[in-house]
């Protein structure tokens, strides 16, 4: 192998691989990263391949020039040092072997790699199977969910993203039982394939997919098997084994009998959220909702912490109303929003919250039960 490429993207590239390959692991050839130099028409382009044996990611670059095709398998904590202190200049590897010769304008490395042989095969991607789906709406509702998932194992189903998609409706929703996201996209024939689906994906592939987007990707390609699904861009593949187990029913959890709606700037709700919660402790992240006509309040006390109220104008008539939230659930919520208005619909102070922006993007947060 002769290959150059630019430091940039290649430091992205392995960035990007970082979120794949394990950190501990008693299989060496999975701490590494699987290097092909491809030649074509007017440069080339180097393949980045990795795997944990549970997720799998391959992703292009171009190369500046591909002197000679070839495959190396190198270290990736090794290689991801290396580039971090690599000036802008292209980088050069040349392969001997198993050995890499990494040149830089003012430095030079002999990295020792493995086998290529001993490294795991990483699946290819049948695109007649496959469902084709807007990037920009599946970007969107990657961010507007995954902040949701949760993070007990115990609760395993509810630790990834449950991904539907119907006739030409695609859905995405998270929960961690305490609250819930929900976003579809109805968007007419940006849903390609008849086949519907419905599996439980795993947080870290939906992330590892929102990074690998790009600008030049106009749809993501998307195969399910029984228990894998694939996802392919313009310059990645992604591979994922599925979680298995059940998903609540989350149209029910939506409550449909709430009579109180209230209209607030995000902007000034997020501000409010993060001033209050500056009086409360790991142990005690509650705040308090004190709804007035045309005002919210929002109070809270912690002994040997002090108190904080913040108020600001709200669109609302009705009844007054107290309700409590934790404000880390609520600012999660309104930082992945680009929305300047957002309704919040409620019954009592006992009853799920439902917030709103958009006719297809729900938050549901259900209330603390204790008094401020």
């Amino acid at each position: 192998m002769k290959v150059k490429c630019q430091r940039g993207q290649l430091h992205e590239a392995f960035s990007i691989a970082s979120m794949v390959v394990p950190q501990r692991t008693t299989i060496p050839a999975i701490t590494s990263v699987k290097l092909t130099a491809h030649k074509e028409k007017g440069g080339g382009t180097l393949e980045i391949a990795c795997t944990d044996l549970e997720f799998g990611l391959k992703l292009s670059i171009p190369a500046t020039e591909v002197k000679e095709e070839g495959t190396l398998v190198l270290p990736a904590a090794r290689m991801a040092g290396i580039l971090r202190e690599a000036g802008e200049q292209d980088v050069a590897i040349d392969s001997d072997g198993n050995l890499a010769h990494i040149k830089l304008p003012d430095a030079s490395f002999k990295v020792v790699g493995i086998d290529p042989s001993d490294f795991p095969t990483v699946p290819t991607f049948e695109d007649k199977a496959s469902v084709k789906i807007a990037t920009e709406d599946l970007g969107t509702m990657i961010r507007k969910t995954q902040f949701a998932v949760s993070t007990e194992v115990v609760r395993y189903a509810l630790t990834g993203q449950l991904f539907e998609i119907k006739g030409k409706e695609v859905r995405m929703v998270a929960s961690d039982g305490k609250r819930l996201a929900y976003i579809k996209s109805k968007s007419s024939g940006k849903v390609e394939g008849q086949k519907d689906v419905r599996v439980i994906v795993p947080t870290k592939t939906m992330n590892l997919l929102d990074k690998v987007l790009g600008e030049e990707d106009d749809v993501v390609s998307l195969s399910v098997e029984e228990t894998q699904i694939k996802l392919k861009t313009k310059r990645a593949l992604i591979f994922s084994r599925l979680i298995e187990g059940h998903f609540p029913d989350y149209e029910a959890v939506v409550p449909s009998n709430l009579d109180k709606k209230i209209q607030f700037n995000r902007e000034a709700l997020l501000g409010a959220v993060r001033k209050s919660a500056l009086m409360t402790t790991d142990k005690t992240r509650a705040v308090k909702f004190s709804l007035g006509k045309g005002k919210l309040v929002l109070f809270t006390r912690t002994q040997d912490v002090g108190e904080a109220k913040v108020e600001i104008p709200v669109d609302y008539k009705g009844d007054e109303l107290d309700i409590v939230f934790n404000p880390d659930y609520v600012a999660d919520y309104l930082k992945v929003l680009v929305d300047d208005t957002v309704e919040l619909h409620l019954k009592d102070r006992n009853a799920a919250g439902v917030f709103k922006a958009g006719k297809d993007y729900v938050y549901v947060l259900m209330p603390l039960t204790i008094n401020i």
